[in-house]
């Protein structure tokens, strides 16, 4: 009789978001490694829609259906509040009605283990309760972001003991942790020595089933290079509008020989130099393309750009935590990629296995190290190269469900260990 875990996950599909990756994988292909599972998500998100979801006897939705409209409005009331302490993790109420709903499950049913995900670090909260009830289940609490030390947090002070509390309580309790990078889990390694052998890393990834490769290129008047996805208030790419300024005004770009396109939602408050960014519009150097997108047209956008751009950016801390979600599609895509990331960043040691043609930018780099590389990426041909055998199968959603199920499988609990 195979082993059988319950994935608990605020996020999951079909809302279509990067937060619902892991929960998705880990639902679907620990299946094919012998274990079986259980999910318990939301049916509720705030702000929008999720859509709607066909019953399924292996995920358990709450609230109850009847309950929802009631239920969005105790979200909104748990965002405003979260947001004058500065915090944006939602859903610590729908971790409550969730751990009750897997306490009922487990009454009545065996399960070995159990993995919980985040964003939102509420679904860690549930596992933390569900685990304190059921100690013998082997929990990975499975964090897709680092909770602690997250560039685009901003607890206010008042708020962050609490978070310091909740963390440790958390790390405590599960069996293992896994981290998004090995920047991560090493930062986690020096915070907690006692328990460095908890730490794993559980990557980003693609998804096998999902076909992702280059399309043809349009006719276009200029060579298109997209970053298709939000661009965060921190994220704003000031080195890559002030290079695109200079060399325009030195006579070495001009319209016709590239166009910037930046397709989604994108929050450019942090733009130092507006008058300079509408120029860049004004002569067709920039184009934005605001508003949600499906996935599927992301794709599309993504496969039939000349250039591929990622912007790994956290403002001035600069930290090496964490890795676009978008990199894995542009890598499959196989067109030159320029990446603005930190000197030896996650991003970057990717990139170098990667097998597809590159430009590192460096964050700390100088303006003529930014314009020099955006010269040096018209240099390279549009046509696609092959993902690197290491990275197909390093990045596989089956190979991370597999180190995930080995994970629940072979390793006693905390409470069997002790």
């Amino acid at each position: 009789m195979p082993d059988k875990a319950l994935v608990v996950s605020f996020y999951f599909p079909p809302l279509n978001t990067p937060a619902t990756q892991h929960p998705a994988w880990f639902f679907e292909f620990m299946k094919d490694w012998g274990i079986d599972t259980t999910a318990v998500t939301s049916s509720v998100y705030f702000p929008g829609e999720a859509p709607e979801a066909p019953p399924a006897d292996d995920i358990i939705r709450v609230p109850v259906k009847y309950a929802r409209r009631f239920w969005r409005q105790v979200y909104r009331a748990e965002l405003l509040v979260q947001g004058h302490s500065g915090c944006w993790n939602p859903s610590f109420i729908w971790a409550e009605i969730a751990a009750r709903a897997a306490v009922r499950l487990l009454r009545n049913d065996r399960f070995s283990s159990m993995v919980s995900t985040s964003p939102t670090v509420a679904s860690h909260w549930a596992g933390y309760r569900i685990k304190k009830r059921f100690p013998h289940l082997k929990w990975v609490a499975d964090f897709q972001d680092p909770f602690l030390g997250n560039p685009f947090a901003h607890s206010k002070p008042f708020v962050r003991p609490i978070e310091r509390r909740l963390e440790n309580a958390i790390f405590s309790a599960a069996d293992f942790v896994s981290a998004n990078t090995n920047t991560v889990r090493e930062m986690w390694q020096a915070r907690y020595p006692a328990w460095r052998d908890k730490f794993v890393v559980t990557w980003g990834g693609y998804d096998p089933r999902e076909t992702i490769a280059p399309l043809p290129l349009p006719a276009r008047p200029a060579p298109v290079l997209a970053h298709v996805g939000s661009i965060y208030h921190e994220r704003a790419p000031n080195a890559l509008f002030e290079a695109l300024g200079s060399l325009h005004r030195q006579g070495k770009l001009g319209p016709g020989q590239l166009v910037v396109e930046l397709v989604g939602s994108n929050d450019l408050r942090a733009v130092e130099n507006p008058a300079q960014l509408a120029g860049l519009q004004e002569l067709g150097l920039v184009r934005l393309r605001e508003g949600h997108i499906p996935r599927s047209e992301a794709l599309r956008i993504s496969e039939e750009a000349d250039y591929l751009l990622v912007l790994d950016i956290t403002g001035k801390f600069n930290t090496k935590l964490q890795v676009p979600s978008k990199l894995f599609d542009y890598v499959l895509i196989g067109r030159p990629i320029i990446a603005f990331t930190p000197r030896n960043s996650p991003t970057e040691y990717i990139l170098s296995r990667s097998g597809v043609p590159h430009v590192v930018i460096h964050n700390e780099g100088s303006p003529e190290d930014v314009e020099a590389g955006i010269l040096r990426l018209l240099t390279l041909p549009p046509e696609p190269r092959p993902a690197s055998p290491w990275f197909r199968e390093t990045f596989d959603a089956r190979q991370l469900a597999k180190s995930m199920a080995g994970l629940l499988a072979s390793s006693p609990s905390a409470c069997e260990r002790s």
